[in-house]
């Protein structure tokens, strides 16, 4: 959001399955910080991002921890806007149309799949192609859309090759992906202007972090 700031607003759909935070996911997401810092992830460098992610870890409560990610933005003076509303695969539909009831423009449009993108026969930890390129078609050129992506099993490098072509497939444009080879982010602009920055951006990040891996960024 900072590097590009023609940017207005960040939008983040978490896609929310209503599983709650036990004792052994919260000491695991503890230990997923602590080890983020040693190995130089993305954000580690960022002292008070990590404070407050440490912080987040204490709410049990999915939908208080949207509220404690929305506070660190607006500290940050990002504008943001994050859907609350649970997700089921029966409401699939609806879901999508009510978070974009009112399409965001000029927006870094993140959306959060528990487990990432499939291509037919999802459950409620997926993401559809053809809802991908849904969002894509109503999106405006200065707009950048966001997929997270957990990686299947088998080699990465061909996780990420096929998951750009689907993606190149179903919406008809590159994709840049950040990944420090346990996820991977896959990051679309409609805009080639906008693409470049981007790419251009991406790489700089990247370049900061030990962990981190910009592919398709030349």
């Amino acid at each position: 959001m900072k590097s590009l700031p023609d940017l207005a607003g960040f939008t983040f759909v978490p896609m929310l399955t209503g599983t709650e935070a036990d004792g052994h996911r919260k000491n695991a997401a503890k230990k997923d910080l602590e080890q983020a810092y040693r190995t130089g992830k993305a954000g580690s460098q960022n002292q008070k991002l990590r404070k407050h992610l440490a912080r987040l870890q204490e709410i049990d409560n999915d939908l208080e921890y949207i509220t404690g990610i929305n506070t660190y933005f607006d500290k940050e003076m990002i504008l943001i806007d994050i859907s609350g509303q649970r997700f089921t695969n029966n409401e699939r539909i609806s879901y999508f149309r009510s978070v974009f009831g009112k399409f965001p423009k000029n927006s870094l449009i993140f959306i959060d799949p528990d487990t990432g993108l499939k291509e037919e026969s999802p459950d409620c930890k997926h993401l559809l192609y053809s809802e991908i390129k849904m969002i894509c078609d109503r999106m405006d050129t200065g707009s950048i859309l966001m997929l997270y992506q957990h990686f299947p099993r088998g080699k990465h490098e061909d996780a990420i090759r096929e998951t750009s072509t689907r993606l190149e497939q179903y919406t008809g444009f590159n994709t840049a992906v950040v990944t420090d080879n346990e996820t991977a982010f896959f990051i679309l602009a409609k805009n080639q202007k906008l693409e470049d920055r981007l790419k251009n951006s991406l790489e700089c990040y990247a370049d900061t972090y030990p962990a981190l891996q910009c592919v398709n960024c030349a």
